[in-house]
């Protein structure tokens, strides 16, 4: 869009009704809306903050349009100009580390569907970044055919100086020149029909193509399915059981075996000088009966530099163990309470104690705060504070409660460890 029509956009902005600002007023506490309005076939877009004493204050506007967007903001007279950076709306800057809430509400939706954006298919990002998404969609507009067709090429970008700023980006593996949807997505009509109801594992089945040209569409989505983007995982597993890709990928797929298990118990294996290219060593007909069978020959080495190492570390965990409701997480006492734990919850975590005790990764105990000596969940987490894994009685599931209690954990474990790398930088 041209520096000139962005100005002349400006000055044509539309009034905003009547009974759509009424019902901006509604409501006691602050709040955030965004306005939708057309004149012509453009798409203007008004955001305003409502202060809790019910006063309304305009913070930012937009134009949609067929050659282009823009975005508009105020200086501190008050006075309207284009601004060089596309994002979503600020209603309230960010200060000291605290990121104050920029979430809105959407009045006057259905404006969309009178302007050039009325086959965007905004409704499916009206919830989360809708304004961002329509900057895409005006530099894309040929992705309603992806959309329709199941795929979904758009990700989330996280950055600024606090981590609040989110945007949009689209995949690259998409040919953005074409409006043929075969031609877009650089598949030819059998990989196509391989995807239908997985498209959502189209970027990890191109990688994975990409890596086995040869391979049958069908063992690329496999694979895709099976090992996501971890290359290094698969080329291990096939190095170190002589297996191959897809043969392997089939194998942990009709025995619902997680890579992670499938890599300890490989471990396991090499520890006690076990053949793994014995299919029956590294292929066993009841992975589970197995794997808990070396749990128990595996035997923990714990000495006195490991307990050293442990007892030096302990203090610097206090600050990962957290309290939410009836749930509260702590850390191990000793290295034998995580042999217990794995014992009790009949799970591979002892294998772990002598890794934990040198800071090589941490084990977190999830406990009732009504039986908090009763092994509940046990929690992996990594040294740059990413959960691994979560399990419980015999590797089973998070329930409902447990998966909402570790949401709120990973924003206090994310403010730990952002505070951490600042620090060190």
């Amino acid at each position: 869009m041209k520096k000139e029509r962005k100005k002349e956009l400006l000055n044509a902005f539309p009034a905003v009704p009547a009974s759509i600002e009424q019902r901006m007023h509604v409501g006691k506490n602050a709040a955030n809306f965004t306005v939708f309005l057309t004149h012509g076939d453009e798409l203007y877009v008004r955001c305003y903050h409502r202060y809790s004493t019910g006063e309304l204050a305009e913070r930012q506007r937009y134009v949609f349009a067929k050659d282009g967007f823009v975005r508009y903001g105020t200086d501190l007279r008050g006075k309207w100009s284009v601004r060089s950076e596309f994002r979503e709306p600020v209603f309230c800057s960010t200060a000291y580390g605290y990121s104050f809430d920029n979430s809105y509400t959407v009045l006057n939706m259905q404006a969309i569907k009178r302007s050039c954006m009325k086959y965007s298919m905004a409704d499916k990002y009206a919830n989360r970044l809708l304004i961002e998404y329509l900057r895409v969609y005006c530099k894309h507009p040929n992705i309603e055919y992806l959309l329709k067709s199941g795929y979904d090429p758009i990700k989330e970008r996280v950055s600024g100086y606090w981590g609040g700023q989110k945007s949009l980006y689209v995949s690259q593996k998409i040919n953005w020149k074409s409006n043929n949807l075969l031609k877009m997505l650089n598949l030819n009509r059998t990989e196509f029909f391989t995807l239908e109801g997985s498209e959502t594992y189209y970027e990890r089945y191109v990688m994975w193509r990409e890596k086995f040209p040869k391979m049958k569409p069908e063992d690329i989505l496999l694979v895709a399915k099976v090992f996501g983007y971890e290359s290094g995982t698969l080329h291990r597993f096939c190095d170190e059981t002589g297996l191959k890709p897809q043969r392997i990928a089939r194998y942990l797929n009709e025995n619902n075996i997680w890579t992670h298990d499938y890599s300890d118990y490989l471990e396991q294996c090499r520890g006690l000088n076990y053949d793994m290219h014995d299919t029956a060593i590294s292929m066993p007909h009841d992975f589970q009966v197995m794997h808990e069978r070396l749990s128990e020959l595996t035997k923990i080495k714990i000495n006195n530099k490991a307990r050293a190492a442990f007892k030096e570390n302990y203090p610097l965990r206090e600050k990962l163990e957290y309290r939410l409701g009836c749930l509260f997480i702590r850390q191990p006492k000793s290295m034998k309470e995580i042999a217990d734990e794995g014992a009790l919850l009949q799970h591979c975590v002892g294998g772990y104690a002598e890794r934990h005790a040198n800071g090589i990764l941490h084990i977190l105990f999830i406990r009732r705060a009504d039986k908090p000596d009763v092994p509940y969940y046990t929690m992996e987490l990594s040294t740059s504070g990413n959960i691994v894994q979560v399990r419980g009685l015999r590797n089973c599931p998070m329930t409902e409660e447990v998966t909402d209690f570790i949401n709120h954990y990973k924003q206090y474990i994310a403010d730990i460890f952002n505070k951490k790398e600042e620090k060190s930088a």
